[in-house]
């Protein structure tokens, strides 16, 4: 069910929301923590203590900015540079140790994939000093920044095509493709331009604002001069102090999304720009960080690791953890997981699985999770502590941490899914952009920062604390991923209950969510440890030291120590 489709509703769900989601167990307010100031009402969550946190932010979460909705810093409605800044300290606090920067170059869109110049910054976000000021600041609070780059093509109002367009012997003409009226005026992504005065047609598969760029057969694709100019723009980032990229669309930088041409033009390119890196990391990185965007399959995508290290893992969110969540099918994701992982190990030994909820181009995670007001919230709750504990490097799209809601598929679209960061309540909330009203996320029905961070319920502290959590023990972050002795694949008992291990080293811990509405129990049959955090209220009953029975709630999890 879509949330809030109409007015009633939306008041309905506000009665609901101030009810039964913004107050403490008692009802009364918790401390103002303030965030960004440390405070430790997300330790509340849990009933049990966790390891104190070293300050060391071992997990490396990145957090997904679309800057023009984010922060404002000069109140003129529109998200910049500087707003993104001055709110370093609250990702710092929520535990982020990276954020990727949804396009910040000169464009002709909101959206920003259409880049005139990739060495530009945006007017609307600020200028270039803005950027080098913002990756110093984040580096100083051990936070990497990472630049969406387009490798696939370029606005129309580029330089690049205007002067390609001007004549077929322009220094400029193969950086695109180019073909007679007579050949391409019947395929799709093909349009009209003239060169002086003939008729030719460019190639741009996503739309004719955006020309393909052409870096020729990808076997010798690092010798054209395309290929130089983009590396070049990259190079340029690196100088300023950029720790990577996230490139866009890369199954489309040729034709065959099925072929060796796509990879093996990620990996020249990839050490290309590996190669400029060395010895530039401030923050004393032995190599560049690159994340791409392949939309597919796990079978089609994993050829693309012989590419590049990292890439979206698009199928463990929409075709497993979602699914999961909402029919309360859960017992079999660890496996899903593991064997993923196994595929991929197949391309690339040191493979980075950056796994997500939603992001730019998604439904909203809390919208797609669906069910009543109350329901959304706690299965979003679940989400988030599915993340923050499997296996993978996770991703958090802004307003994720605090439910935003959206569908992109309704009326309004993508901007269904990049509305204004909810900060303050509003007439409070100096840094919330006005570039678009805010359509489905309003603190009526979603709260916001400030009023989240007092209450122990919230899902930013949810969020916050797995976050903690995650920084904190080495197994969460960068463990493997493991099934418990007793898992049996062909019983569906208890099939709403996940478990399995996270072991790093000698630390080795249990990790159980039950994703249902209904209370769940679990027999541990090897001794534990103690418990180190859970949410809501999990309890443990130990019956011998080789038998615990884990009583646990609706939509709850706990971490046990081994």
């Amino acid at each position: 069910m879509l949330l809030f489709k109409n007015k009633i509703f939306l008041l309905l769900a506000a009665m609901a929301l101030l009810m039964g989601s913004c107050a403490s167990d008692d009802d009364t307010p918790g401390p103002d923590p303030g965030p960004g100031t440390g405070g430790d009402i997300s330790d509340q969550v849990s009933q049990y203590e966790a390891r104190a946190f070293d300050g060391v932010k071992r997990a490396g979460v990145f957090y997904e900015i679309y800057v023009r909705s984010f922060a404002d810093s000069d109140g003129n409605g529109i998200g910049d540079l500087k707003g993104v800044t001055a709110k370093l300290d609250y990702l710092d606090d929520l535990g982020v140790g990276g954020i990727w920067l949804m396009p910040v170059y000169k464009c002709n869109s909101e959206h920003g994939y259409d880049v005139i110049d990739y060495m530009t910054v945006n007017p609307d976000y600020g200028t270039n000093a803005d950027l080098e000021e913002l990756i110093t600041q984040a580096h100083r609070r051990n936070i990497r920044v990472i630049l969406d780059f387009v490798p696939n093509h370029m606005s129309d109002r580029s330089t690049w095509f205007t002067e390609a367009c001007k004549s077929v012997d322009n220094s400029h003409r193969g950086f695109f493709h180019f073909e007679t009226a007579e050949k391409a005026s019947s395929w799709l992504g093909w349009y009209p331009v003239k060169s002086g005065t003939t008729s030719y047609y460019y190639q741009g598969a996503f739309d004719r604002s955006m020309p393909d760029l052409n870096y020729g057969p990808a076997a010798t694709c690092q010798a054209s001069a395309t290929f130089r100019a983009v590396t070049d723009a990259a190079k340029f980032w690196i100088d300023k102090g950029v720790d990577g990229f996230r490139l866009d669309a890369v199954k489309h930088v040729y034709d065959s999304e099925t072929s060796d041409e796509n990879p093996t033009f990620l990996k020249k390119f990839y050490d290309n720009v590996n190669s400029y890196f060395q010895g530039k990391s401030v923050l004393g990185d032995p190599n560049v960080y690159m994340v791409g965007e392949c939309w597919m399959g796990t079978e089609q995508m994993a050829p693309y690791y012989r590419g590049i290290p990292a890439l979206f893992d698009f199928t463990a969110w929409a075709d497993r953890l979602l699914y999961a969540i909402q029919h309360s099918h859960a017992k079999w994701f660890p496996k899903d997981m593991i064997e993923e992982r196994e595929i991929f190990a197949r391309y690339r030994a040191d493979f980075i699985q950056a796994t997500k909820l939603s992001n730019h181009d998604e439904v909203r995670a809390r919208t797609s999770l669906g069910g009543t007001l109350a329901e959304s919230l706690e299965r979003a709750k679940m989400a988030a502590a599915v993340l923050l504990t499997s296996v993978g490097s996770p991703y958090i799209y802004y307003g994720e941490e605090i439910g935003m809601i959206g569908d992109k598929t309704q009326s309004g679209g993508d901007r269904n899914v990049r509305e204004p960061m909810l900060w303050a309540p509003k007439a409070e909330d100096s840094f919330r952009t006005s570039w678009i009203p805010s359509a489905n996320s309003y603190d009526i029905n979603v709260g916001n920062v400030a009023t989240q961070a007092k209450d122990v319920r919230s899902l930013y502290n949810v969020y916050r604390k797995f976050l903690r959590l995650r920084n904190t023990y080495p197994a969460l972050a960068t463990g493997t991923i493991s099934l418990p002795e007793n898992f049996d694949d062909t019983k569906s008992d208890n099939k709403q209950v996940m478990a399995f291990y996270r072991t790093e080293g000698s630390e080795k811990l249990l990790v159980l969510h039950n994703v249902s509405p209904a209370q769940s129990t679990y027999t541990i049959n090897h001794a534990i440890d103690r418990p180190v955090a859970d949410m809501n209220k999990v309890t443990v009953t130990t019956k011998s030291p080789t038998e615990h029975v884990v009583t646990m709630p609706a939509y709850s999890s706990i971490i046990i120590q081994l």
